[in-house]
């Protein structure tokens, strides 16, 4: 992957290969098609776009990941958090942040466009990742496929035949996708405890099952035997992996800039979408320094347009062009069906 960016307290990095037009902060305010977001959609999006020969511009209103702290480290550790954990926050705001009711997890840290955020509301926060990958870069690397028959009952206009034999073996393998190695896994120090755990689920009459990942197991191995440096096994994740995690940034981010048709704008978010009269897309996208600071407001043009900025992201500026009518023709459906993706977190003290 080719990479060019300016300093960091510029608050503004592109990626791409065109290192010389990418070097001028407006050089490009157009394109064919404009992404929204680098999480898991919008990669993949931008993937194929630039393999159909299509000139592709991604927005993402997260920093890039490559440039290593003080610690020698891109990435903070989840156990002494610092200003790259949370996005502008003052302290973190960890999952499970209490133990036995003591808030000993969380850190004050200073303000600056970390990797995690969390956004509030009224019945629910949601955690989202913030950075060139998005969720990709905080979350716990599960990559589960869903038994075939959930799947055909929540989606029965889509062909699950298609789906199971085509396209979810497909990203298993962009994403890199694997197993831990049951004899590693039953026999290391380091999982002595969730066979602790495994066992007493088991007395409570409570199935469990392997879950597939992301994370390089090899790579945990080797941590484990001491010739690789520790990330999964340092307690690294939500901040952000050092090593062994196979994030976007890493896959399919990474095959779509190395098409030359993919470049990345980073610390820009879009605040806004309309229709030109001719009906092309238009949107406002304010661009931040480090401080969170707005030093610019942009708007770029584009045909296609296909927004990746997540449940939360996407939701929020559709209803926004919605009841604003720049996009009016959208239907009242857009907003509701939202909620929480199902996963219960417990935590045993």
């Amino acid at each position: 992957m080719a990479a060019l960016q300016t300093a960091a307290t510029l608050g503004f990095t592109r990626i791409g290969l065109e290192s010389a037009r990418a070097a001028q902060p407006d050089a490009v305010d157009t394109a064919p098609a404009i992404v929204v977001g680098s999480g898991y959609g919008g990669a993949v999006a931008a993937l194929r776009l630039a393999q159909a020969g299509i000139r592709t511009l991604v927005l993402e209103m997260g920093r890039l990941w490559n440039t290593p702290g003080p610690d020698g480290n891109v990435f903070c550790s989840t156990r002494t958090p610092d200003q790259r954990s949370m996005w502008f926050r003052t302290r973190t705001e960890a999952p499970l942040g209490t133990f036995l009711w003591l808030d000993v997890v969380n850190r004050d840290i200073s303000r600056y466009p970390g990797v995690l955020d969390r956004v509030h509301f009224a019945e629910m926060s949601v955690y989202v990742g913030r950075g060139v990958g998005g969720g990709s870069l905080v979350n716990g690397s599960m990559a589960v496929t869903p038994p075939r028959a959930y799947f055909a009952e929540q989606f029965p206009s889509v062909d699950a035949g298609e789906m199971y034999g085509t396209y979810f073996p497909r990203a298993r393998a962009a994403l890199g996708v694997n197993t831990v190695d049951p004899a590693w896994f039953e026999s290391t120090d380091w999982y002595r405890f969730t066979r602790v755990s495994r066992k007493h689920a088991e007395k409570a009459g409570l199935r469990t099952t392997f879950v597939p990942s992301v994370y390089d197991f090899g790579h945990m191995e080797r941590e484990a035997a001491g010739s690789a440096p520790k990330s999964a096994l340092a307690g690294e994740v939500i901040y952000g992996n050092n090593h062994g995690k196979r994030s976007l940034d890493k896959t399919y981010l990474a095959a779509a800039l190395g098409t030359g048709k993919v470049t990345v704008h980073t610390l820009e978010k879009v605040r806004a979408i309309s229709r030109a009269p001719d009906g092309s897309y238009v949107l406002t996208a304010d661009r931040i320094d480090a401080t969170g600071r707005v030093v610019e407001t942009k708007e770029y043009g584009c045909t296609y347009l296909f927004l990746g900025g997540g449940s939360l992201g996407t939701t929020e500026l559709l209803l926004r062009a919605r009841e604003t009518g720049t996009l009016p023709d959208l239907p009242a459906s857009v907003g509701t069906g939202w909620g929480t993706n199902g996963n219960v977190m417990l935590g045993r003290a």
